[in-house]
């Protein structure tokens, strides 16, 4: 999360689920001591997001209303963090390349969302999904609770997603700078399952040699990482099961969960991949969506 513009930007909505977005966004500027800056979409709305991870507006809104909205969100984030330089505008026109062009100058930009949403719900018309399919900085969106949530929160962590693909390294650098800017350990999270052998005799040989090549996939990803990042306190996990499932299960109460992106495909769903969808729709901790090209790969802040 460095070599870009040293902004935070956050958007704000009116709706009630952008608070969690609101003091997560501002917890993250004064962790990277840079400044923040809060964006709401003022005058009509276009065609909203089912899910609410947009920033809805149901009628035409005076700039004097889009002020109000601001007003109370600066307030909010100057309680979190008092010493932080933060700005704040109204934004106009479609929102999906308004936040696109705030991305430009930011070097993350965060989202709010309600805590439930269907998948179909999530991938059509989400602007979430398709911002991070082409944002110039990592998206980070923060769901507003859910009143039946609860149970134990799980240590304090970063954890990130690894498949061994092309977009892994954009993910696995920033998940490793955010372990380090917060003092926490990282955990990587590799599932893999044993091919299905044609000789019912040998599942156990099978078993290993799928278990030893996700092994050293997991390792090979993690490898140019850790002489950059010593300090950081890294666990290597490989989770026999559906990775976005292991990666949910692996992530309850962290601080942050990272997945990469394609940023490319012919229906949003590619953008993702079926990890990045699972973590959208089922996942409650902060999910970071760090497109390929988006955040720097070859050096430690």
């Amino acid at each position: 999360m460095s070599g870009g513009p040293a902004l935070v930007v956050v958007a704000v909505d009116d709706a009630g689920t952008s608070d969690e977005a609101v003091e997560w966004a501002a917890a993250e500027a004064a962790v990277q001591r840079c400044p923040l800056h809060l964006v709401h979409r003022a005058g009509p709305a276009a065609v909203g997001d089912p899910c609410g991870l947009t920033l809805p507006v149901t009628a035409p809104q005076p700039d004097t209303d889009a002020d109000l909205v601001l007003a109370d969100a600066l307030d909010l984030a100057r309680r979190i963090a008092p010493d932080v330089p933060m700005s704040a505008r109204p934004i106009t026109g479609p929102l999906a390349p308004a936040l696109l062009a705030e991305t430009r100058r930011a070097r993350l930009l965060v989202l709010g969302g309600r805590p439930h949403c269907r998948l179909r719900q999530l991938l059509v018309g989400s602007v979430p999904v398709a911002v991070a399919a082409a944002a110039a900085c990592p998206v980070v969106i923060v769901r507003a609770r859910a009143k039946a949530d609860g149970g134990q929160p799980g240590p304090p962590r970063v954890v990130v997603g690894i498949d061994g693909g092309a977009v892994d390294a954009a993910a696995i650098g920033f998940a490793f700078r955010a372990a380090r800017q917060r003092c926490i350990p990282l955990t990587a999270v590799h599932a893999w399952s044993p091919d299905l052998p044609a000789d019912l005799d040998a599942p156990a040989v099978r078993a290993a040699d799928a278990e030893r090549l996700a092994r050293r996939v997991l390792d090979r990803a993690l490898a140019p990482w850790l002489p950059l990042y010593p300090d950081v306190v890294v666990r290597a996990e490989l989770v026999p099961a559906r990775p976005g499932s292991a990666l949910v299960a692996g992530s309850h109460g962290a601080a942050l969960l990272v997945v990469g992106s394609r940023g490319r495909g012919p229906v949003v769903g590619a953008l993702l991949g079926s990890v990045g969808q699972i973590a959208l729709r089922r996942g409650r901790t902060p999910l970071a969506i760090v497109r390929a090209g988006s955040a720097p790969v070859a050096h430690a802040s």
